[in-house]
Formats: C-alpha cells, structure tokens, sequence
C-alpha cells in the first residue's frame, strides 16, 4: 500500500466522525452549559436546552455527512493508491485551541473599548478558572469550565497522521 499512513488518516477520521458525542465541555458559572463538536451542540441555559442547538445541529449533521463523504471519497481513493489529500480533521481540532484565544481578545478587548466592561480570563482554559468582570462599580466573579472530552484528544491522533502523511509524502519527491 503506497499511502499506508494517509488511509489511517481517513479510516480514523470517519470513525471519529460516526461518534455523536461531544468533543468539549464549557460551562459559565453553571448558569450556561454547551457541549459541543464540529458535528453537534447543545446550549443549555438555567437548566433548560435552547431551542437554538437544535436549529444549529440541522447545520452541523449536515457538516457531518459533507465530511463523511469526503473520507469515504479519500478511502476509497487511497485504496486504489491514488493520493487524496482532505485536510479537515487536521484543522479541527486545532480551532479548538485558536477559537478560545479569539474569544479571549474580542472580550477583553473590545468589550472594554466599546462597552468599558473590563473581563479578566487566561487566554486558554483548559479545567476550572475564574473569570472576573467588573462594570462601573460592580465586580462580579464566574467559574468557567472548559474540559475537552476523551474524543477530542482522540481526534488529535489524525492530525498527527495527516502532518506525517505530509512529511513522508515531501520525502519520497
């Protein structure tokens, strides 16, 4: 098999896929809950889910299924050892790791610009942190929680595979 570790790549990516569970947990104060993957959300408010989880998981199955395709389309491609190169479980998880410094630098900084709402967060939670916001005199403290699930670190392993892909496939020429 010429593209041994590029059909690994795939073969685990649609495993991953086919999995309908999250890949991350976040929760503010316990008052707002999302668990949540490139494929699937569900936003939880006081206890009660929000309507629109739902609407955003029409979207979201159908990602999924646009993806599925695509790994199967690679699959069979690889098999017959033609190369195919599909690079969105690579970049997948590594938003999950950009995302929350985007959302670090709007908050704190825009939000203080334009509202004067001063926030003060690390930059990446991953476990328990507190979060302190402070507006005109009042000052107000949050426990965030932002656990990624077991999946999430199994949906590392194909971004390992497809970056060695890469290398070996540079090598040969």
């Amino acid at each position: 098999m010429k593209f041994l570790i590029l059909l690994s790549y795939y073969i685990i990516s649609l495993i991953i896929v086919l999995i309908p569970f999250p890949w991350w947990y976040y929760s503010v104060g316990g008052i707002f809950q999302v668990y949540d993957s490139p494929f699937q959300i569900s936003l939880v408010v006081f206890g009660e889910s929000l309507i629109l989880g739902q609407i955003l998981n029409i979207l979201l199955n159908a990602f999924r299924v646009y993806v599925i395709a695509n790994l199967i389309y690679g699959i069979i491609l690889v098999a017959r050892n033609k190369k195919y190169n599909y690079s969105t479980m690579f970049w997948l998880p590594i938003l999950y790791f950009i995302d929350p410094i985007i959302i670090y630098f709007v908050t704190n900084y825009i939000l203080e610009l334009a509202l004067h709402i001063s926030i003060s967060y690390p930059i990446l939670i991953i476990g328990k942190e507190n979060m302190s916001i402070t507006y005109q005199n009042t000052n107000m403290q949050m426990l965030i929680i932002s656990e990624p699930t077991i999946l999430f670190w199994a949906s590392l392993l194909p971004t390992i595979l497809y970056v060695l892909s890469l290398i070996i496939e540079k090598k040969k020429y």
